[in-house]
């Protein structure tokens, strides 16, 4: 149930992700800034519903803080994969690949560390 709920808030923040990407880009903003900025918009989102729905877990500052350093670094991650990509690739095609790999690393990071039970 864990792995649903949080293909769910996955599904939702990605979503909100390529969108505002895909725009940006369009706009004519460089592959890397784009993903910063897209990226950066679920992160809040990502962690209110995982921590209440998908985990159940309680609030804490040592939670939160595991939580910005996953997040961060799946972000660098995300960032360095699609810029990559990108030179290959279309930018919003680059961003769609990295979904999958970005969202083991943030499943793993958050049920393995972030939202484990203490």
């Amino acid at each position: 149930m864990t792995t649903a709920r949080f293909a769910v808030v996955g599904a939702v923040t990605t979503t909100l992700d390529v969108v505002l990407f895909t725009g940006l880009v369009m706009m004519s903003l460089a592959a890397a800034p784009a993903n910063v900025l897209s990226y950066s918009t679920g992160i809040v989102v990502s962690y209110q519903l995982n921590r209440t729905w998908t985990f159940r877990a309680g609030r804490s500052y040592a939670q939160a803080v595991k939580f910005g350093v996953s997040t961060l670094t799946g972000l660098l991650l995300s960032t360095l994969l699609v810029a990559f990509l990108a030179t290959l690739i279309p930018a919003p095609a680059a961003k769609i690949v990295s979904v999958p790999v970005i969202f083991v690393w943030n499943y793993l990071m958050a049920r393995l560390w972030v939202f484990q039970a203490s």
